[in-house]
């Protein structure tokens, strides 16, 4: 059928383009990002290469996310959630606890799972043993993940928890390597900086386990990350991270899965006309999905300002299911794929992250970077520029920032500033509401 039409050319586009603007030039759309993405008004084929094969699945783990304060509750929200639709469970868990009283009743085997925990409850690793690294029967995935992310905790408290050397050690028996990027995002890293610091995160982790001998025990990567809602550019990142992760396992030969899970972010989300949060979890949690997470949480629209309750978490958990039962973002597989503008995006982020991430590893890695201040000044230099473009309206939070409902009262927080005593400066999230509403 196309045979019978002309194709179309990148320039004959302009030339019409230019006609129907009247008077106003093409050129003068091209926008470029927070990033320096450059972004143009429109593709064709010319612009982008080969589409490629960034994954191959079509669903996601529909997850709850439960903060373990005491397993009896904890045990009770999570059969509450796998009641409502939920597949899988995001437990957060940062003191020792009682393994069996938390899974009662559940059945890991047959759920995805992960445990977050930081070095005081170590224990959870040894007491679940019988599930780590085991493949489900029915799918051949492996369902049940311990994220234990000593290199991200001592980015976001400043200091290792016992030594460096006991920290990492503690990760060679795990069955995964684990990455929480989440904390750059909310931070307040840009995109392509978001990228590449991640990447020399899991650099840190593979040369590690390579000169301890140790790169043929995990199985999988399982990365979580923050999605906000830079809708686009979103979908990219989580494409882009694809095509990195394989791009750097290259160069130590060897190949592992990648589990990625999404969060929605919450240095965006808001007290002031909270209900807006709603929707852009929304457009984030599409994001996610379109870009390829495998397994997704949904945070519940108050969860940054007041406890959640049972109304906001169904509600996160129902705009999942309005993304699957009604949108049908699980019936095709790579529903971006041939896009010529998300092709491109992707490849311009992929590009410049790598870029960045050669400068990091030439200035020491990982490590050498937190130490130094380079990563934390990356960041905080990101996130100055994103509090600036939102006080002057370049950037827009409806209710925030930009049509606010002069009704509303929200009564100011109370912030205590306090010196920080960690050896070097951590890394921490921050949420623009704080600084949008003269609450800083």
């Amino acid at each position: 059928m196309f045979s019978n039409f002309p194709e179309t050319t990148y320039e004959s586009w302009k030339l019409q383009l230019s006609k129907d603007l009247k008077g106003i030039s093409v050129d003068q759309l091209i926008k470029t990002s927070l990033e320096g993405v450059v972004i143009e008004p429109y593709y064709v084929k010319e612009n982008s290469g080969k589409p490629s094969n960034y994954f191959n699945h079509n669903g996601w783990e529909l997850c709850e996310h439960i903060v373990v304060k005491d397993e009896k509750t904890a045990n009770l929200k999570a059969l509450e959630a796998l009641k409502g639709g939920a597949t899988g469970l995001c437990f957060y868990i940062h003191h020792k606890i009682d393994i069996k009283k938390l899974i009662a009743n559940i059945s890991l085997e047959h759920i995805y799972s992960q445990f977050f925990i930081t070095s005081d409850a170590i224990n959870v690793i040894e007491d679940l043993k019988p599930w780590l690294g085991k493949t489900n029967i029915y799918d051949g995935k492996q369902k049940c993940f311990v994220l234990l992310d000593v290199l991200g905790l001592f980015a976001f408290y400043g200091e290792w928890h016992a030594n460096q050397e006991a920290d990492l050690g503690s990760t060679l028996n795990l069955t995964s390597i684990n990455i929480n990027a989440d904390l750059y995002r909310n931070s307040g890293a840009n995109t392509i900086n978001e990228l590449a610091i991640t990447l020399t995160h899991l650099n840190e982790y593979l040369h590690y386990f390579n000169i301890n001998n140790q790169l043929d025990n995990p199985k999988t990567i399982h990365l979580s990350c923050a999605v906000s809602g830079d809708f686009f550019m979103e979908v990219a990142k989580l494409r882009a991270y694809r095509s990195l992760i394989a791009l750097l396992l290259k160069q130590y030969d060897c190949n592992f899965d990648l589990h990625i899970h999404a969060n929605t972010a919450q240095l965006n989300k808001s007290k002031r006309d909270a209900y807006t949060n709603l929707l852009r979890s929304t457009t984030e949690s599409m994001s996610a999905v379109i870009g390829g997470c495998n397994s997704l949480t949904v945070l519940p629209y108050n969860i940054g300002f007041e406890e959640s309750n049972s109304f906001s978490e169904r509600i996160a958990r129902n705009q999942q299911h309005l993304l699957k039962e009604e949108s049908y973002l699980d019936k095709v597989n790579d529903i971006s794929k041939g896009s010529y503008f998300i092709e491109t995006l992707t490849e311009q982020l992929a590009e410049k992250a790598w870029n960045t991430f050669k400068t990091l590893e030439s200035n020491g890695g990982f490590i050498k970077g937190i130490e130094s201040g380079l990563i934390q000044s990356i960041i905080d230099s990101d996130r100055e520029q994103l509090i600036s473009d939102f006080k002057q309206e370049k950037r827009v939070l409806v209710g925030v920032n930009k049509f606010k409902n002069p009704t509303e009262k929200v009564v100011p927080e109370k912030k205590e500033h306090k010196s920080n005593p960690t050896k070097f400066k951590a890394i921490q999230p921050i949420r623009l509401d704080d600084y949008l509403t003269g609450n800083d």
